[in-house]
């Protein structure tokens, strides 16, 4: 079969545009440091870095959802902390207002001791952090508990639904607390009405009353310290995830660099090999240029 002119300067000038095509995408390489540039550039490295990158990005999300997370419990272990602490100081000023010896004065000391215990407890149940009651529940913006004019606290006013947060795929942890389980429990009468009933119990130097009152209170004390265990624990949690996650951050983040990045040493070697394969096919067109008509009639 005779090749025509025609044909073989096709043929020539595709050559060359294929050798030019291939010295610029590893110019390109060589200079950007970037091997895909565009999904054409490798189809389906393409595919796996956008699926890298989907990963690598909801990685980040539960990261700062545990930072989030960690803030808030962080805050809610120093509050039960204190209230664990107050309500024990309160169990011992009701055994200082027992005793058949023991004077007025002292029971007057202790039922105001108790008074300021209620108090700082009360305080602790209605902290807010970032806008939200840390023991009110779903109703975070909801004061959880208030004194009417005549002093006395009032019933729980936020939710019993409590709130959490995934820090990692199927893993909630309880950021906002139902403060009603700790002041209530499974209990008749709340925490604040234990802590009256001790006040007036103390005054009077009722035995039986102060027992009942230190009951309540004790199992109160028990509440808040297995709501604390859970905090700890959700702490935990948070770190062992945290670290897991950044670990797999890292290791998204390296293989997309492997995808994406050139290997200069390759990509200044397929530069070279292109360059010498480009100057070969001008050279060869370069020929065909000046051959005549007989060269392609003989």
């Amino acid at each position: 079969m005779r090749l025509t002119f025609a044909a073989t300067m096709r043929d020539t000038y595709s050559g060359i545009a294929d050798a030019a095509e291939r010295m610029i995408k590893y110019q390109r390489q060589v200079s950007t440091g970037i091997k895909v540039a565009q999904p054409s550039d490798d189809p389906s490295a393409t595919a796996t870095t956008i699926s890298e990158k989907a990963a690598h990005a909801s990685y980040e999300q539960y990261i700062q959802a545990g930072d989030s997370a960690e803030s808030r419990l962080s805050v809610a272990d120093t509050l039960l902390s204190d209230i664990i602490e107050k309500l024990g100081a309160s169990r011992t000023a009701i055994l200082s207002a027992q005793g058949s010896e023991t004077s007025g004065a002292q029971r007057e000391s202790s039922a105001q001791q108790l008074a300021s215990l209620r108090d700082a407890v009360l305080e602790d149940l209605t902290t807010s952090f970032r806008g939200t009651y840390v023991f009110g529940g779903a109703a975070g913006t909801v004061r959880p508990y208030s004194k009417d004019n005549a002093g006395v606290v009032q019933p729980y006013a936020g939710s019993t639904r409590e709130v959490a947060v995934d820090v990692d795929r199927n893993r909630p942890v309880t950021v906002v607390f139902n403060g009603e389980a700790i002041v209530t429990g499974t209990d008749t009468t709340d925490l604040f009405t234990a802590f009256d009933n001790a006040i007036v119990a103390a005054r009077a130097g009722d035995a039986d009353a102060l027992h009942t009152a230190s009951g309540a209170i004790q199992r109160a004390f028990d509440r808040a310290s297995q709501v604390q265990s859970s905090v700890g624990t959700s702490l935990t949690a948070i770190a062992d995830h945290t670290s897991r996650l950044e670990d797999a951050g890292r290791a998204s983040t390296q293989r997309v660099a492997s995808l994406e990045e050139a290997n200069m040493a390759e990509a200044i070697s397929g530069m070279q090999q292109a360059q010498t394969a480009y100057n070969a096919a001008l050279g060869a067109a370069s020929q065909t240029t000046r051959r005549s008509l007989f060269d392609y009639l003989s």
